[in-house]
């Protein structure tokens, strides 16, 4: 989905002053963050990474518990 930004906000976006531009919606009071795109894709690899990650680890205690139970 795309949405196009008005002059407005086109405006508000540029007199930001390097600030991140939150966006409300006015129906339930929602706060949105609006990054760019390049920005975006470098935070979802690193969350994908680091869920990897973590289920990684999970899986290597679950073993490790298990190795654990095992009489030699």
């Amino acid at each position: 989905m795309k949405i196009e930004l008005t002059a407005q906000q086109l405006y508000e976006l540029d007199a930001g002053g390097g600030t991140v531009p939150r966006v409300i919606d006015p129906r339930n009071n929602a706060a949105y963050v609006l990054v760019s795109e390049a920005d975006y894709e470098t935070v979802r690899d690193i969350l994908e990474e680091e869920q990897r990650q973590s289920s990684i680890r999970a899986t290597a205690v679950r073993n490790a518990i298990g190795r654990m139970d095992d009489t030699p």
